[in-house]
């Protein structure tokens, strides 16, 4: 195999000419539409319950997507009123629910009080309160969602549900998916309206029988992105791919931007990195420890910490490629962001990446499978396949701006439901559209007393049942971690950190943890100096997960030996996955 199987593209090779008037134009109308304010009755709000808004590491990239979000519907001329989990004001606060595997994710809690503090709020009208009336409700994957769509039904507020998050694939759910369908299922088909985010990932939930989801969001904005591309300096871009290759900026550059967590497999990529090349992991994330122990530059650069979109376009434009091997994505901004930078990308083929490469004619790069037995030999050929993008820049902008104009926006669908329901829409449901649900105006004031609080008890109860059942799971859970059985890569994380935790207060127990197949612990209870020195106690794991533990009792990739291994001891592990010896370039 060659040491180098492309040449790594040149500093001045990624500059474009100057973006015309006409083009930011174009890019403008694909990636974000604004629409004129709503002829409906200003006075109210629309209602926002979302996880986060600011919190990447804790709710994913559905934050970022729903910070942009909330500031169209603002523009649009709507006023929001943002609920989410991390909210510092009491008013809007979701209760926070803890995963006993994944403590870190901000998720909300099912309850009788977070029911009847939402349906205090919709029920207020025009005169009688304070705050101003609800026009319309959207919500996201929530564990309350259900609940939510029966207040909704009863108080007759339209919802829009937006489904971002394939919560089969989570951890936990995935043992049984077919509860993901079924909540899914039925918080849709009470929704006025239900949305998703590509058209691969529709297509996926109407399998399920999810067949209320006829539309996706075009994708997020991306002026601000170009425009940092654009007005970065050549002096800029090479400092930071000097950086990204640890001072070895000739060598081909795969770069991974994004969270770092069990699901999006970043394992595969460090497994299928060729020979030569540098791959560099970029973010933050539940996995920091266990991406920090990869550091072996110039062959994996870590570099920790989110970063800004418009410090991340100068990531794009350093980069020979973006690369991911996750299949759980339903859209996938990084890609999406690095080709209007003109920067191609190698994906895994699976739910949302393949919405955006087309495979014939490779325009943004290349799909492939990281998981096959030849994934290292399919992304060498990949990036064979697709070096002359390196060169063309702008082949790989006019394809993601092609692709941007797909979709609709967040204030259309708004202003869709609330036309309806005042009895003036200006999209009507297509009738040759075996999924798709007529829209359901139900104006609130001609509601039955009856619905009302049937709709109420039955959300009550629903949240009683789903509290109880999160309760049984995690008492479980942290019970079987107790005695040492994991049944979900989370529970496997947690216990490996719960061991780090408590060596930290018996550095000789962490110095033998942390020493396993080193060769540095010189005694059953004595342990190097310069270790000792050198040894830093874990997190909280209340905090951040760990990795899995492995056979031996330690875990895999997250003992101190990784990094420091590597300095003082010369470690000879493989190039990729850690189990083979080979030549290091």
């Amino acid at each position: 195999m060659p040491s180098s199987p492309v040449s790594p593209r040149r500093v001045g090779s990624a500059t474009s000419p100057p973006t015309t008037p006409n083009s930011m134009a174009s890019d403008r109308a694909g990636a974000f539409a604004s629409s004129a304010p709503t002829s409906c009755d200003e006075s109210g709000v629309v209602m926002l319950l979302v996880p986060s808004v600011t919190d990447i590491n804790g709710a994913g990239g559905v934050a970022a997507r729903w910070r942009e979000y909330a500031r169209e519907l603002e523009r649009g001329g709507h006023v929001v009123e943002l609920w989410t989990v991390d909210s510092r004001d009491p008013d809007t606060t979701i209760p926070r629910y803890h995963l006993a595997n994944f403590p870190g994710t901000l998720t909300d809690s099912p309850g009788v009080g977070f029911v009847w503090k939402i349906w205090s709020r919709l029920m207020i009208e025009d005169g009688h309160a304070t705050k101003p009336r609800v026009n319309a409700v959207i919500m996201t994957d929530l564990f309350s969602n259900v609940p939510l769509a029966l207040l909704c039904a009863g108080a007759g507020v339209p919802l829009v549900y937006s489904i971002h998050t394939d919560i089969a694939q989570l951890d936990g759910i995935n043992l049984l998916p077919s509860s993901a369908a079924f909540l899914q299922g039925c918080a849709g088909r009470l929704a006025t309206a239900c949305v998703t985010t590509s058209p691969s990932f529709a297509k996926q939930l109407r399998a399920r029988g999810i067949r209320w989801v006829t539309r996706h969001y075009r994708p997020l904005p991306v002026n601000a992105v170009v425009s940092a591309a654009r007005d970065a300096s050549e002096e800029d871009v090479a400092a930071t791919r000097a950086e990204m290759t640890a001072g070895s900026p000739d060598r081909p550059l795969l770069a991974y931007v994004g969270r770092w967590s069990a699901e999006k497999r970043l394992h595969l990529l460090k497994k299928c990195r060729p020979t030569g090349v540098t791959l560099a992991f970029i973010g933050d994330g539940p996995m920091r420890r266990v991406v920090e122990s990869w550091h072996d530059p110039p062959r994996v650069v870590v570099l920790p910490g989110m970063r800004k979109r418009e410090r991340l376009a100068v990531v794009y434009r350093a980069a020979d490629w973006v690369v991911s091997a996750s299949a759980f994505e339903t859209f996938g901004n990084v890609p999406y962001e690095a080709a209007h930078c003109g920067t191609p990308a190698l994906l895994q083929d699976a739910q949302g990446f393949n919405d955006q490469i087309d495979t014939n004619t490779e325009d943004r790069g290349a799909l492939l499978f990281f998981d096959g037995a030849d994934g290292e030999d399919a992304l060498l050929k990949a990036m064979d396949r697709t070096s002359p993008l390196l060169s063309d820049p702008e082949r790989v902008k006019n394809a993601a701006r092609e692709k941007a104009k797909d979709g609709v926006t967040i204030s259309e669908i708004v202003n869709e439901v609330l036309g309806e329901r005042s009895g003036s829409a200006v999209v009507t449901a297509d009738e040759t559209n075996p999924y798709t649900k007529p829209l359901n105006p139900n104006p609130r004031r001609e509601k039955k007393k009856k619905r009302r609080h049937a709709c109420l008890l039955l959300a009550f109860a629903w949240a009683i049942g789903l509290a109880a059942i999160l309760a049984v799971m995690k008492v479980c859970m942290v019970g079987f971690m107790w005695v040492g059985i994991d049944f979900t890569a989370g529970m496997a994380h947690q216990r490996g950190a719960k061991k780090k935790w408590r060596a930290r207060r018996n550095l000789s127990v962490g110095g033998d943890l942390d020493a396993l197949n080193d060769g540095r612990a010189t005694g059953a209870g004595k342990q190097n100096d310069s270790f000792s020195k050198t040894y830093a106690s874990p997190p909280s794991p209340a905090r951040v997960l760990k990795p899995r533990a492995d056979r031996n009792g330690g875990a895999t990739g997250d003992v101190a030996a990784g990094a420091f291994a590597r300095k003082k001891a010369g470690s000879t592990m493989g190039l990729a996955t850690g189990r083979r010896r080979a030549t290091r370039l």
